[in-house]
């Protein structure tokens, strides 16, 4: 009997908090408010976007290209079979 109450209790408090979560999440003032916010951090991120400083491009020629492959070629055995195809 104890054990069947405690379940009860706990299923009813999850399905509330649910009930409630729920709610206030898609309420109309919760609604506003995120827009609000979200509008009003796209004028601040467009304004300090501004004050950015253009930083000289540095990535000239860094990347070197290898033979890797034509190397590897050469060192690995060759096989017979290899020969006839």
């Amino acid at each position: 009997m104890y054990k069947r109450i405690k379940i009860i209790f706990v299923s009813l408090s999850f399905i509330i908090s649910i009930f409630f979560v729920l709610k206030f999440y898609f309420s109309e003032d919760n609604i506003i408010k995120t827009n609000k916010f979200r509008s009003i951090y796209a004028l601040e991120s467009v304004t300090d976007i501004n004050y950015l400083p253009i930083l000289k491009n540095d990535t000239n020629n860094i990347i070197t290209y290898k033979d890797d492959i034509e190397i590897y070629k050469k060192k690995r055995k060759k096989y017979f079979w290899e020969k006839l195809i």
